[in-house]
């Protein structure tokens, strides 16, 4: 007869197959960081990893990032995957984080999308349906860990930004455009002369100290834009840089020279009609390649920092190849 088959103890066939489980999920995260990082070869290698972005393990959903001159600080907007109250985050000058919550004018907690966050010397101001809050800057820069703070005022736009940020002596304000998702009035499409259909607007604001919250009432100038912009900073003196991400698709940094941009025309704006400039292939000098989910941007000491939202809990992957984090990188051509 022949022998018995031995038989395999229980414990050592689950210690074998979680093993197994270990070994395949260990080289996948080793292959999909090998691939990220080729594929997106000339982002890292430009890009420093400079912190991480706070709340990403928490349910945070990063949307922008602000850094705060007066205290070195930066801020972090967005909201929660659970629908919760969307908060501010503030990671300071030494690493300590603090979590702030925003009250509206009307009492209400703020749980909105959080899309843009950006500030100046006396306000912050944070992006929301329709227009965007005003928030008190030092309030924001000293508050303590889970303080509520309260908007001092709710300014209407033409338009629900989707991305803001204070450049120099500018507020750019903007909108984001997908085909069937999230679409723009038909007024916002405009054919380029070189042939490019943008489908949003972005609106230029002068900064007025004598005007409410420190912001002049009426657009001094309105941009065309490509559609899925989710942020802007500058790059140097002479450029101006878009986000642009949606989804699993490549994102972008697009580098537009602004040496190269005449005024083609009016747009109404606020009531009234300002000069209309054109962000297309003319004027594109230069495009990075950067991995999915890139949201907002910010100009600090010379550099470009990139967020992203792919590492949150909503999404997960990213965190798979280090999308938690802010990363910095030199765009000044």
């Amino acid at each position: 007869m022949e022998a018995a088959a031995k038989k395999r103890h229980p414990l050592r066939t689950v210690a074998w197959a979680l093993g197994i489980a270990l070994a395949l999920a260990v080289t996948a995260v080793v292959a999909l960081n090998i691939y990220v990082r080729v594929a997106f070869g000339p982002f890292y290698d430009q890009a420093e990893r400079v912190f991480d972005i706070p709340g990403v393990n928490a349910g945070f959903v990063c949307q922008d990032l602000d850094h705060l001159e007066t205290t070195d600080a930066w801020l972090f907007s967005g909201y929660m995957a659970d629908h919760s109250p969307s908060p501010l985050y503030r990671r300071d000058a030494d690493g300590a984080v603090a979590r702030l919550t925003v009250a509206l004018p009307d009492g209400d907690v703020y749980a909105g999308h959080g899309s843009a966050i950006t500030s100046t010397d006396r306000y912050a101001y944070l992006a929301c349906e329709g227009g965007y809050l005003v928030l008190d800057a030092e309030e924001v820069a000293s508050a303590a860990d889970g303080q509520v703070l309260g908007a001092l005022a709710k300014v209407e736009l033409d338009f629900s930004p989707a991305f803001m940020n204070i450049e120099g002596d500018t507020f750019l304000v903007g909108e984001f455009y997908y085909p069937g998702d999230y679409e723009t009035p038909d007024e916002h499409h405009i054919l380029t002369a070189d042939g490019t259909e943008n489908p949003a607007i972005m609106y230029a604001y002068a900064l007025d100290g004598g005007a409410p919250f420190g912001v002049a009432p009426v657009a001094e100038r309105v941009y065309s834009i490509p559609g899925m912009i989710q942020g802007v900073c500058t790059a140097g003196a002479g450029r101006l840089v878009l986000s642009q991400s949606y989804g699993l698709a490549t994102s972008h940094l697009l580098a537009y020279d602004m040496t190269e941009l005449a005024a083609e025309g009016t747009f109404a704006a606020d009531g009234e009609e300002v000069p209309l400039y054109c962000l297309d292939g003319r004027s594109l000098a230069e495009d990075v390649e950067a991995p999915p989910m890139a949201e907002g941007i910010e100009s600090f000491e010379g550099r470009v920092y990139v967020s992203d939202e792919s590492a949150s809990n909503k999404y997960i992957f990213g965190k798979l190849y280090g999308a938690g984090a802010v990363y910095a990188l030199d765009m000044e051509g």
